[in-house]
């Protein structure tokens, strides 16, 4: 195995060639037992797999589901990328808190196209805009988890927890009166109550940003 670091950004970069794996993996017959090892491997210097690639091709979670009975022989290449957890916090909390005045803008502009006459390009914005907003959230709800996982819970949890019910509550809201395509009620929930939501989130993520600085 050889091992790599990536600059600055933490990122360990492992790879075996087939002689390697055959060596290293002799007690495994499958992907899925090779990955339980470099898991526990890993775990026990302090690192979490951030992507794992199998003969040149990386894995999401639904493909390590569905290879996961292949058989070790098969395997001719792979690459395991790792990093410090508590960088991996830090990457996401950076990433919702740079996403997050753009997803206010595509709010405000959404708003905006289903009160103007071009109701097709706004059905489009609002597509983009929930996907946005899931993207955040589920970011959220993994922040959230990774913290508590490696012992570093949130500094204002009831806070966050608060501000998570109401992006909820909001996209719920949104989603069913797009439904009924009530176009006028969309337009004010996106201006009003989104944006609203996001702004509480300006403050839940700086706060808990500066209290892990």
């Amino acid at each position: 195995m050889t091992e790599t670091k990536w600059g600055a950004t933490h990122v360990t970069k492992s790879v075996w060639n087939s002689q390697e794996i055959s060596k290293e993996f002799s007690d495994c017959t499958t992907l899925r037992e090779m990955i339980a090892k470099i898991e526990l491997d890993f775990s026990g210097r302090g690192e979490v797999i951030c992507e794992i690639m199998v003969n040149g091709i990386p894995l999401d979670e639904d493909d390590e589901v569905k290879y996961a009975d292949s058989p070790r022989k098969d395997i001719s290449d792979l690459q395991i990328s790792s990093d410090n957890p508590f960088v991996l916090l830090g990457d996401a909390l950076n990433s919702v808190q740079e996403y997050l005045p753009q997803l206010e803008e595509m709010t405000v502009r959404t708003a905006d196209f289903f009160r103007g006459v071009d109701l097709i390009r706004a059905q489009r914005e609002f597509t983009e805009t929930l996907d946005g907003c899931k993207w955040f959230f589920d970011t959220l709800v993994h922040i959230r988890n990774a913290a508590s996982g490696i012992g570093k819970p949130l500094h204002q949890a009831e806070r966050w927890f608060a501000a998570e019910k109401v992006i909820m509550k909001v996209v719920r809201e949104l989603s069913q009166a797009y439904s009924r395509a009530d176009f006028v009620l969309v337009a004010d929930l996106l201006e009003y109550e989104l944006t609203s939501g996001l702004e509480v989130w300006k403050e839940v993520l700086a706060d808990e940003m500066q209290s892990r600085s």
